[in-house]
């Protein structure tokens, strides 16, 4: 990924960039974040109000009214917020169109706009007109306070009554926290936010998606993710996020992080493919292992179910030898296979090019997984999961005193290498190619050093 300071994060790369931040729970302090991480003249503003209070926090400020300095205020500070009149405690946005114009100036590389209020709360949703997004926006940043989760809707939301609206029409279920009553919702302010609900506010068209122009780009940011509680619980979100966005292609991840902090960014989930090799003829074990049974299930109908415990976004059985009892199993799980017809010639490598060459644009890694290691335990990998997210590399594996094993990760930027791989290779090849962007993740399972390769390892693990 590339680090994940927050330009990486959000995919901020070049020059002339219009971002605009809506929702809640931090949309003033990431705007000053950044402020200071962006390179060149960056403009901040608002096009609805911001505090005074908030407005100290600005290194320079420059009245709407008068912009004569900007490009001098830029070279001596770097940035400069740009606002309305001042009246009192506020002072009030700017038109949608100057953001544009701002951006156009041979002086300005970035442009941030506060786009929505919430009156400093956690959780909003709009009201009919907001947000006022400017059109020449190329990221739109739905933000949400991980904090959101922590209290009665009806205390940490703006527009509570709308946020349940919302809430209930993407869902349209009746569930435990809710109920359909005609076509409106009936539901208790005082009920707490779940992680799958915040997921749904974030990306509803009448939520986190309201008034995105064509064209731009959407990351959400889950924000004051400090502890590991918190992180657990925004590690949800973004799950659901990703899933209740399956194609769309502009929302590519989800950040989690605490811009106040010094780490502004801990995670950025995005959607990652686990590629499950089941395409082998087991010549060592004199039988097809991934059809062998395995308490309740077969070794590959367990190692499918140890995935779907992860978080990992799909998964892909590859098939070959004994592919139609192959392709039944992964049915029968709820999985999707394809076959690998050339799986008698270096058939882990085939058939990992194989899914490769299947995989959308928005697939950003590969969790390679063996079939016949039914043994790992769901937690090894969201390690792996974990650790990519996390910026420390794009070639992952686990280790285990000392020794390397399996399940590997293998990101998007290293796809065109694998595919030029030759039978005789393996996925680790690359690992050994880049042993500098190579990253091993300790584990606490020797699970991840061994496979079913013979039947005295067949009934030794089961």
């Amino acid at each position: 990924m590339g680090g994940n300071g927050l330009r990486s994060a959000l995919g901020l790369h070049g020059r002339k960039h219009l971002i605009s931040l809506v929702g809640g729970g931090g949309k003033t302090s990431l705007m000053f974040a950044l402020a200071r991480a962006l390179p060149g003249g960056v403009v901040l503003t608002t096009t609805t109000r911001i505090f005074a209070a908030q407005m100290k926090l600005a290194t320079a400020v420059c009245d709407v009214n008068n912009l004569s300095s900007l490009d001098e205020t830029l070279t001596q500070f770097g940035s400069c917020l740009v606002v309305g009149e001042v009246q009192g405690e506020k002072a009030f946005g700017v038109p949608p169109a100057l953001p544009g114009q701002l951006l156009a100036r041979p002086d300005v590389d970035f442009v941030v706009v506060e786009a929505d209020g919430s009156r400093m709360l956690p959780l909003k949703a709009p009201a009919e007109h907001e947000p006022v997004i400017p059109p020449e926006t190329t990221l739109v940043v739905p933000m949400l306070g991980i904090d959101a989760l922590d209290g009665p809707i009806g205390a940490v939301a703006h527009r509570p009554e709308l946020v349940l609206s919302v809430i209930g029409d993407r869902l349209a279920v009746v569930g435990e926290r809710c109920s359909v009553v005609g076509d409106r919702l009936a539901a208790s302010e005082g009920q707490a936010l779940t992680p799958k609900e915040a997921a749904v506010l974030l990306t509803h068209p009448h939520g986190g998606l309201k008034n995105v122009p064509p064209g731009a780009r959407v990351i959400p940011f889950v924000n004051k993710v400090e502890t590991d509680e918190q992180l657990t619980a925004a590690r949800q979100i973004a799950y659901h996020v990703l899933r209740l966005t399956p194609h769309a292609s502009r929302l590519t991840q989800v950040v989690l992080g605490a811009v106040q902090s010094d780490r502004p960014v801990r995670e950025v989930h995005s959607r990652v493919t686990a590629v499950v090799l089941a395409a082998g003829q087991s010549s060592r074990m004199g039988q097809v292992k991934q059809l062998l049974p395995w308490g309740k299930t077969t070794v590959l109908g367990q190692t499918i179910r140890n995935l779907k415990e992860t978080a990992v976004y799909d998964i892909l059985v590859v098939s070959g030898h004994e592919a139609d009892k192959v392709e039944t199993i992964a049915l029968r799980e709820g999985v999707n296979a394809i076959r690998n017809k050339q799986y008698a010639s270096g058939e882990m490598i085939s058939s990992l090019q194989t899914a490769v060459r299947q995989l959308p644009a928005w697939v950003t890694a590969v969790l390679v997984v063996l079939a016949d290691q039914p043994m790992v335990p769901p937690e090894v990998m969201d390690q792996l999961l974990f650790a990519y997210w996390q910026g420390k590399g794009s070639l992952l594996a686990p280790v285990f005193d000392g020794r390397r094993g399996n399940p590997v990760l293998i990101g998007r930027e290293y796809f065109a290498e694998l595919l030029a791989l030759t039978p005789d290779d393996a996925p680790r090849v690359l690992l050994q190619h880049h042993p500098a962007d190579s990253h091993l993740v300790p584990v606490s399972s020797a699970a991840v050093l061994h496979d079913l390769d013979s039947p005295e390892d067949y009934e030794r693990w089961r």
